[in-house]
């Protein structure tokens, strides 16, 4: 049963850590640009947020 599912384990670890790394340039976008940590912050983390609910809102509507 695992090794039946390691490959899509293995996807979705690879997506989340993909999200993630978006996140990260998101934010350090946003310091350079706002030249403020709390709101660079906070724009980083919505993105992230934003886009792990975006893909749990569609693997649910798929399955």
């Amino acid at each position: 049963m695992f090794i039946d599912n390691l490959d899509k384990i293995i996807g979705l670890v690879g997506l989340v850590i993909g999200i993630e790394i978006i996140a990260v340039v998101i934010f350090t976008f946003s310091i350079l640009y706002f030249k403020n940590p709390v709101i660079a912050g906070l724009i980083g983390n919505f993105s992230s947020l934003t886009m792990i609910s975006g893909l749990i809102a569609f693997s649910i509507k798929r399955a």
